[in-house]
């Protein structure tokens, strides 16, 4: 009898109904012919190339290919090899939303503006400009959400630091505060807290954005920054708890049961919204205080990223530039980036883990002689950690509540490419739950998982 780890990262509420979980690794669908249908992969990698300034990271962007990021209370550019120069100062200690045009970069944070105009890094002194605490841009205007208001303004084209107080507007199909908002597909997505409008230039000479006829929803945003946009969609995290994709116009549900009963218990729920990619898989992740869920676009099948020693994934922000994704840390000034073939987060340990759903046959009472765990063979390291890679597994009889002791295995070293993973006499149960995890530093393919199990009878 297969296994089926990876089908979902479900852990419900009542554990017996379902504790799987899949920690640092994802489903990948394997090539027709091949011994199963999915390999379990493990999660990329973070491999750190520099350190920024002296102080934490608060914000990122990319413009023109090159990464630009805000570590303490200045504003750095990164060159290819890591190095950060220093251009100019950013005052305070909050989140730094920043958008960009050609020449210009606009910074906001706590209301305060600054702008980067390629030469010197200035403050935001136009008296007409209202605050703001987010910022895009389209087609060359920067738009910001006025604090507190239902209103957005926007600059003068590609002009971040000129405003006029008449150039703004408001929410027409549903008078909402604004919470959010985010460009995509040369439309600028505004989210309030109980509805969504879309607008678009329309060139007209006295306020070029106007509310697009069919773009509109009642759904809203529940955290500013809950918002990502990938393969030609807007993702966000609704005001009723709910993980949506937009196709088109029209919201679709991607979270489960488990995670919005998550949400709804969460005291905290501001999150922070990223996509990225990883060998072929475009990914959207959702960061709370308290964990992670990422998202594989292609079929919204989730799964949970958790860095060492803490309860959510690190990163506060993901950046494409050199042919490469640039991560910068939440806690430290530390940059890092995606990486296969690193096997460590910040030099700190990756421990990936799946929990599979019950193997059960109708409550029947069953014998498990023996499960075999199909890995990639021989992935040792030549030295050190990682020489002889061990595989732990342990199993619950009832429903992920309690566990059994750890049972280890080695994955096999350097040459041992046919080395097999069983556990043998694993006893009886009416149903059970598997959950195996690999901490070594090397590459974690689980190719096909099985055990042989005997129904005894009601």
């Amino acid at each position: 009898m297969r296994i089926p780890f990876g089908t979902q990262s479900y852990r419900h509420r009542s554990l017996p109904l379902s504790a799987q979980r899949m920690v640092n690794c994802y489903l990948e669908p394997a090539p027709p012919q091949a011994k199963t249908f999915a390999a379990v992969v493990q999660s990329y990698g973070l491999r750190q190339i520099a350190n920024v300034g002296t102080d934490y990271l608060r914000g990122g962007i990319v413009r023109n290919g090159i990464p630009y990021v805000v570590a303490g209370e200045k504003l750095y550019r990164l060159a290819a090899n890591g190095t950060a120069t220093p251009l100019g100062d950013i005052p305070g200690i909050g989140y730094v939303d920043m958008a960009g045009d050609e020449q210009n970069i606009m910074l906001v944070s706590r209301g305060h503006g600054w702008y980067w105009n390629g030469a010197t890094v200035q403050p935001i002194n136009d008296p007409d400009f209202p605050g703001a605490e987010w910022v895009e841009t389209l087609d060359g205007y920067y738009i910001i959400g006025a604090m507190g208001s239902g209103k957005f303004y926007i600059s003068t084209n590609r002009n971040p630091s000129d405003w006029d107080g008449l150039d703004f507007a408001s929410a027409e199909k549903y008078p909402d505060d604004l919470v959010g908002g985010i460009v995509a597909n040369g439309e600028v997505f505004l989210f309030g807290k109980e509805s969504f409008e879309v607008w678009y230039n329309s060139g007209d000479a006295d306020f070029p954005l106007e509310r697009s006829s069919a773009g509109f929803g009642d759904v809203g945003c529940l955290s500013r920054f809950g918002l990502a946009k990938a393969d030609n969609s807007v993702f966000f995290l609704g005001h009723d708890g709910v993980i949506y994709r937009l196709n088109g116009y029209q919201p679709q549900r991607i979270s489960t049961d488990a995670i919005e009963q998550a949400i709804e218990d969460m005291a905290d729920k501001t999150c922070y919204a990223m996509s990225f990619n990883e060998g072929g898989h475009k990914f959207v992740s959702f960061t709370f205080d308290t964990c992670t869920w990422v998202f594989d676009v292609a079929t919204n099948l989730p799964h949970d990223r958790i860095s060492f020693n803490l309860p959510n994934w690190r990163p506060l922000f993901i950046l494409r530039a050199f042919d490469k994704w640039i991560v910068g840390d939440f806690y430290t000034n530390a940059i890092a980036e995606l990486d296969a073939y690193e096997f460590a987060e910040f030099g700190d340990i990756l421990r990936s883990s799946a929990t599979s759903p019950a193997v059960s046959d109708d409550d029947h009472r069953m014998t498990h002689s023996r499960v075999k765990l199909v890995f990639e063979q021989g992935v040792g390291r030549v030295s050190g950690q990682g020489s002889d890679p061990q595989v732990m597994l342990r199993f619950s009889d009832d429903g992920g509540r309690k566990w059994s002791s750890e049972k280890w295995r080695s994955l096999g070293k350097i040459g041992q490419t046919k080395r097999q993973v069983t556990f043998n006499r694993m006893g009886q149960c009416r149903d059970r739950v598997y959950e195996f995890a690999i901490t070594d530093p090397v590459r974690r393919t689980l190719i096909l998982a099985t055990t042989d199990v005997t129904v005894d009878g009601a």
